[in-house]
């Protein structure tokens, strides 16, 4: 086999990374709303008057708030006249709290926390919206003391916390004055706590423009892996043996439910399910997120079954179990920690992935390399939505088109296998078609030279009767007739009663081998009388076995020309000899009938025991030649059971059709 090096690789899907990277090209310079540049908070205010604020441009929150370390705070406790709350320091919005120090020490992941903002408003700024998105895990957010946003409830402890995670959007009202902004946050259920996304202001209509444009572009991602779901679900069920397209169609639908109810998507399903509890959907798109794994990986196997481990199944099953144990039993802490090693797990699944896939494409496999493009493009985009999510980079979420991308690249490495079974069906099916013709070239070859054996045979027959007939039969006749003549002159002889003697011997001798004759070739038998063939040979039968053997033949044909009735002759004869050695028949009757349909059909009737009280049911040699008798002249034979007992043999031979007369019509 050829060595293939990575560079081989590369170059057999180049088109495909190409088509990988236009995409996160474009989804990188999607256009987004306009930001209307860097402005930080200090030392608790944030200063709009310094800024000019467009239509169409957004402002993120961020710089120095107020911090004040495990206390839920509300705007009670800020009202004039009251002591005021000792601050811990000022919080560089937006990040996690367990990377803030307080008293030389990083604060743990879970904990409680308010924030506290003074905006100034700028010339002619009389309203705002506000976005808070993805805090973890529940918050209350006030404005001049006015609850303006809430996701689930802020507790002190686990116990208390009710955790809800949510995008809200709401107005900030200035009226010509400074607004005071307090934020309550509780964690007890996540693994860190704070506000890890910006919290975003704009003028009236823009964010919820930018809302309405992100939930439309995950749903129109998530209607696209729905349909392929349903189109591999369809493949599956016209298919049942190739589980393959089976396990993608879950796939999908396993990434269409993480996807619209995790924070990837904003949480789109609450816009079309709004009475579904938040904590809900988020263990909902969680136990997709634990499942995807598996079904990938079935995937993968069922199409490559060397080269991919089976026992790695295992693990990825065993996760599932042990995800609805941490579930049904600690759905806190422990559960979030879990997921944080599933996502860390998947790096390491994809790494495994592309080296497999890249044998693949080594050993020439159908689809490879267009599979390793759509991982390549999930094992990227993974550690771009990884390292925005953690705050390192700053960059947009890309899990859906990179998946959206993935289904394209499975649906062309699946039309590549498909295209490449159809041509060797087609190749196959050209091949058969050839070999077909040339069996039946070949069966009718074999089926001529049988005929012409037989038709020598017949002939050969016709010879040796005839030899018989004008040669041993007449000398026999002749020695006879000699015979009785001297035994006749010498009638007063010794040796008169031994001549007599030898001529009866004689006479049984000329009647056998005129019987003998008769019976390789009756001297009726000719291509133009059927007939007086058949009925002599009832005849004879008859006499010899004293069995009431009937004969009727019914034609319309003046002048018979039919050349399958040498073989139709034979089957009778078969049929007939059969049936007065075994059926134990009293009677027997013979049709021969042909009513210028282009068929003549014989029948040989008996009421004798049946084949089965014979002891044959299945036939003997004797109905095993006559089935091939008939399968050379192409005619249908049938040995059946009678309905009152006895045996029924029906043999319905092709005849050619004459036109004999005006009445006659169409004749055999």
């Amino acid at each position: 086999m050829k060595h293939i090096t990575p560079v081989h690789i590369f170059k057999s899907g180049r088109s495909i990374f190409v088509l990988l990277a236009v995409l996160l090209l474009f989804s990188a310079v999607c256009p987004q709303n306009g930001h209307a540049g860097k402005l930080l908070a200090e030392g608790g205010i944030f200063d709009l008057r310094q800024l000019r604020l467009s239509a169409g441009e957004t402002l993120s929150l961020d710089g120095e708030w107020e911090f004040y370390w495990d206390r839920l705070l509300t705007p009670a406790d800020f009202e004039e006249g009251k002591p005021q709350p000792e601050m811990d320091g000022y919080f560089p919005m937006h990040r996690s709290w367990t990377r803030f120090e307080l008293d030389g020490k990083k604060l743990g992941g879970t904990g409680q926390a308010s924030f506290r903002l003074r905006m100034m408003p700028g010339q002619d700024l009389e309203r705002l919206h506000i976005r808070l998105f993805d805090i973890h895990e529940a918050y209350r957010f006030w404005a001049d003391g006015k609850l303006i946003a809430q996701c689930g409830i802020p507790g002190s402890s686990a116990q208390e916390e009710f955790p809800g995670r949510s995008l809200e959007l709401a107005e900030i009202n200035f009226y010509g004055k400074p607004v005071e902004l307090i934020l309550q946050v509780s964690n007890y259920h996540f693994r860190t706590g704070g506000v890890p996304e910006p919290i975003m202001v704009a003028h009236p209509g823009t964010l919820e423009h930018k809302r309405a444009r992100d939930w439309g572009l995950a749903l129109f991602f998530a209607g696209c892996m729905l349909i392929m779901a349903i189109y591999h679900l369809v493949l599956y069920l016209f298919r049942k043996r190739d589980p393959a397209p089976l396990y993608f169609s879950i796939y999908c639908l396993l990434v269409v439910g993480y996807s619209v109810t995790s924070n990837t998507s904003q949480w789109v399903a609450s816009a079309i399910l709004p009475w579904w509890n938040p904590q809900v959907m988020e263990y909902f798109s969680l136990a997709c997120f634990v499942i995807w794994p598996s079904l990938l990986f079935r995937f993968l196997e069922t199409l490559y079954p060397e080269e991919f481990h089976h026992k790695l199944l295992y693990f990825l099953d065993g996760r599932i179990g042990v995800f609805f144990l941490l579930l049904i039993f600690v759905p806190g802490l422990p559960l979030y920690w879990f997921i944080a090693i599933c996502l860390l797990q998947i790096m390491i699944y994809s790494g495994y992935y592309l080296h497999r896939l890249a044998l693949c494409i080594k050993r020439g496999r159908k689809g490879a390399q267009f599979l390793i493009a759509g991982l390549a493009a999930q094992f990227m985009v993974g550690w771009n939505d990884a390292l925005t999510h953690t705050g390192i980079i700053k960059s947009i979420y890309l899990a859906e088109p990179a998946v959206c991308f993935f289904v394209l690249t499975q649906s062309l490495a699946m039309a590549q296998r498909f295209s490449a079974s159809f041509d060797s069906v087609e190749r196959l099916s050209k091949e058969l078609e050839i070999k077909n013709i040339s069996l039946h070239d070949e069966m009718n070859e074999r089926n001529r030279l049988e005929q012409k054996v037989v038709n020598i045979s017949e002939e050969e027959r016709r010879r040796i009767s005839h030899e018989l007939h004008d040669g041993l039969c007449q000398q026999l006749t002749g020695a006879r007739l000699r015979s009785s003549a001297l035994a006749h002159k010498h009638r007063d002889l010794e040796d008169a009663q031994a001549l007599r003697e030898l001529a009866d011997l004689l006479k049984e001798s000329t009647d056998d081998a005129y019987k003998t004759a008769r019976g390789l070739w009756p001297v009726e038998h000719g291509a133009s009388m059927p007939g007086p063939s058949l009925e002599t040979l009832v005849r004879d039968i008859r006499a010899a076995t004293g069995i009431d053997i009937v004969f009727s033949l019914k034609s319309h044909c003046v002048k018979c020309t039919n050349t399958n009735i040498t073989t139709l002759y034979r089957i009778a004869q078969e049929a007939l000899i059969n049936a007065a050695k075994h059926s134990g028949a009293a009677k027997i009757l013979v049709e021969l009938e042909s009513t210028g349909d282009g068929r003549v059909k014989l029948q040989v009737k008996d009421n004798g025991i049946g084949r089965s009280a014979a002891g044959s049911p299945d036939g003997g040699l004797g109905m095993s030649i006559m089935a091939h008798r008939a399968k050379l002249i192409n005619a249908d034979l049938r040995i059946e059971d009678g309905p009152q007992g006895g045996t029924i043999v029906t043999c319905v031979a092709p005849c050619s059709v004459l036109k004999i007369s005006n009445d006659v019509g169409n004749q055999l």
